[in-house]
């Protein structure tokens, strides 16, 4: 007979269920916190926005743009692509290396949307890259390939 672990939480008595319930009010605290100072932040943006069409009546403000990357956390696209072309010890195209970065991060079928934002990040990494000596282009248009530099 498998042991499913509900014996054990019933012989920590209801300290356990007790902490659990403590979390669980400071969490819904935290939210409720939050959300106040969301609205309190909607509002003044809402303010300002307001002042703004008031001097400036024909002015058009354009909508927020930054949309978090859902795959990839804050400079690990050049991590993962510097890594890429370390392994691969040759040049690589952009298409090839974000197939690899997307893989390295468990997905395997990218749909094109997703290879495309990984492509478009990839050039803005390597243009950066190469700025700073790090990479080279090697060849134009659609045959180029990414090299890391040889120091």
């Amino acid at each position: 007979m498998q042991d499913s672990g509900f014996p054990i939480v019933a012989r920590m008595g209801n300290q356990f269920l007790a902490r659990l319930r403590l979390q669980r009010v400071s969490c819904n605290q935290q939210i409720a916190r939050l959300e106040r100072l969301l609205a309190a932040k909607r509002e003044r943006l809402a303010a300002i926005e307001a002042t703004i069409h008031d001097l400036e009546p024909e002015l058009r403000l354009p909508a927020p743009t930054h949309k978090p990357n859902p795959i990839f956390a804050r400079g690990e696209v050049t991590r993962l692509a510097l890594a890429t072309l370390r392994e691969a010890g040759e040049p690589l195209p952009v298409s090839v290396i974000a197939v690899r970065i997307l893989a390295a991060k468990g997905v395997a079928l990218p749909p094109p949307r997703i290879r495309r934002m990984a492509k478009s990040r990839l050039r803005a990494v390597f243009a950066a890259l190469e700025r700073r000596g790090v990479v080279r282009t090697v060849g134009e248009g659609m045959e180029a390939k990414r090299a890391l530099t040889s120091h």
